[in-house]
């Protein structure tokens, strides 16, 4: 009898304890920063349907409207990671939030590629989001995601990350690498990878309380290009793409030096360099000596007073907004029809504002892929260089009715009333490597 008692004993103890580990185990993840804000996760799915999780939505004290259903499910045209998740924060401040894909080791790490909101009023202080992923750790059982919060407080990193069960684990190729230098062409350009590295500084510093974070690292290639046989420094690489045999891609835009007839650009982001081979895409673009055929110039633009604010939604409201449709001058250059708008000098803005104007040109239809607008020379009406910095790109229109819209900022623009331009529309060259990464020996 008392065997029967000490074993039904031990068996309640084995099944509670065994409750214990399940409620555990079931307990979402949830990652809290120092202002009390908070991403929970939810859900983790692979494949091309993707469904938000139904789950109730609490309010805050901050935040009085639930989330609820608002855009839906979704389709991606490839199978693809997406992790959803509950994002709580203070809806009278600005939020955002930034997830990144880590190996268990800490080796490396990339960036989610799109943000989907189910939430039917975006930003709402309780937001349902579903978080795309271009690249992952695919050959482990096991990964990890970081968050970071950027907010008015600024940025943290959180120390904490989520522990997410590959669901896209499986059997993969094995790519094989060319030995380096390998040298690659296309047309006219030719162009040498000498050497390929992971894990180096770059300007970036998205953690700064852990230098040694992958999300502040990056990826060091050096590279000769020449034309038709001579050395061509006026070409250099803008742009990368990298791939690796299991599927993952991910994109970056190049940070490049010369040292005579060598570039070393280095660019975010990377994937893991414990696969046998990267194929790694450069995208190479011409920043001088352009053809004839390729150029565009334009005298005494006029400057005009207006609003900075008008000119960030000017290309949205191009319709309605006069000065969108005030063209100053058009012409068709390399099968493009391009409308350049009177230059901006803003009157909403402070003396010692980094941005003092802006400048307008539209090109229709939308450039294609490979092809490249270059301010070539930016001056005043006395000849001496206007300063500016890209603004960003706007479109509008839909089907063969689609344009992009190019805006730069231009500083100093006291006395300045006309501008005169000269655009370059031209193409860019591609060339892909297969090599494998080495670590940076500085780390």
């Amino acid at each position: 009898m008392k065997t029967k008692i000490l074993l039904g004993v031990a068996i309640v103890l084995v099944l509670g304890l065994a409750a214990g580990a399940y409620w555990r185990l079931s307990r979402p993840q949830v990652i809290t920063f120092s202002d009390d804000s908070k991403v929970t996760l939810l859900a983790v799915e692979y494949g091309k349907h993707h469904a938000p999780p139904t789950v109730k939505v609490s309010t805050t004290s901050t935040n009085k409207t639930a989330a609820r259903r608002g855009n839906g499910p979704f389709t991606t045209t490839d199978d693809t990671l997406v992790v959803w998740v509950q994002e709580e924060y203070d809806s009278q401040q600005n939020h955002y939030f930034q997830f990144y894909a880590y190996d268990k080791a800490d080796t490396a790490c990339a960036a989610s590629s799109t943000t989907h909101y189910v939430t039917a009023a975006r930003r709402t202080g309780n937001d349902l989001v579903g978080i795309e992923f271009g690249a992952f750790p695919r050959r482990q059982g096991k990964f990890l995601v970081g968050v970071q919060e950027q907010s008015n407080n600024g940025q943290e990193m959180a120390d904490r990350k989520f522990s997410i069960s590959n669901p896209a684990r499986g059997s993969f190729p094995q790519w094989t690498a060319e030995p380096l230098p390998a040298t690659k062409e296309d047309g006219n350009l030719s162009v040498t990878l000498t050497k390929l590295v992971f894990g180096a500084d770059t300007p970036y510093n998205r953690n700064q309380d852990n230098a040694d974070d992958p999300v502040n690292k990056g990826v060091q290639a050096v590279l000769q290009a020449q034309w038709d046989g001579k050395p061509a420094a006026n070409w250099q690489p803008v742009s990368v793409e990298t791939t690796d045999a299991t599927g993952n891609s991910v994109s970056g835009f190049c940070n490049t030096q010369w040292n005579g007839d060598e570039c070393t650009t280095t660019y975010q982001w990377g994937l893991w360099a414990d696969e046998p081979a990267w194929k790694v895409k450069f995208e190479f673009s011409q920043q001088s000596d352009f053809a004839g055929n390729e150029l565009w110039a334009v005298q005494n633009i006029p400057v005009q007073p207006g609003r900075q604010r008008d000119f960030t939604t000017v290309a949205r409201n191009s319709r309605t907004n006069t000065a969108a449709t005030a063209v100053f001058a058009e012409g068709d250059l390399n099968g493009i029809h391009l409308k350049i708008f009177p230059a901006k000098q803003f009157t909403d803005v402070g003396q010692n504002n980094y941005l003092q104007g802006g400048l307008m040109i539209q090109a229709n239809p939308a450039l294609p892929d490979g092809m490249r607008m270059t301010l070539v020379s930016l001056t005043d009406g006395q000849t001496n260089d206007v300063t500016y910095s890209t603004y960003g790109t706007m479109r509008s229109g839909t089907g063969a009715a689609a344009a992009t819209t190019y805006r730069y900022g231009l500083r100093e623009m006291d006395g300045v009333t006309n501008l005169n331009l000269t655009i370059a529309l031209h193409k860019s060259r591609f060339l892909e490597f297969t090599a494998k990464p080495e670590k940076d020996a500085t780390q």
